[in-house]
């Protein structure tokens, strides 16, 4: 089972925190600050999961984006962070394995809310 992750995120301090987590968790990360550049890694390497942030420069956001990845990768485990989000955040019902985090978070939470996604 592959355990690459790709990690979207246009923040670079919260990038290189959830980067350290994913690979001290024992995957390798791709990382991308926009969608454009996710969609480009992705039809490159297939992940195993996506981590992104909702609100990305560029014109697509994190929800869309995981949409349009899950064309070709139906059940892509899928953990949306944001800002907006309180702690009881529920993902949009059209994204099944998925799970939503509130910035700021802990290891842990983010931890768990990759495992929820991963089902």
């Amino acid at each position: 089972m592959s355990r690459l992750a790709l990690l979207v995120e246009d923040d670079d301090s919260i990038a290189l925190i959830v980067e350290t987590v994913l690979t001290a968790d024992g995957h390798q990360v791709r990382r991308a600050a926009d969608g454009a550049t996710a969609l480009a890694i992705a039809a490159d390497t297939a992940p195993a999961l996506i981590v992104t942030d909702l609100n990305l420069p560029g014109g697509i956001n994190g929800a869309d984006l995981v949409r349009t990845l899950r064309q070709e990768l139906p059940t892509l485990p899928a953990v949306l962070i944001s800002g907006e989000y309180d702690d009881d955040a529920t993902p949009p019902p059209d994204l099944p394995h998925a799970a939503c985090l509130a910035k700021p978070f802990r290891r842990a939470a983010l931890l768990t809310a990759i495992a929820t996604a991963q089902g």
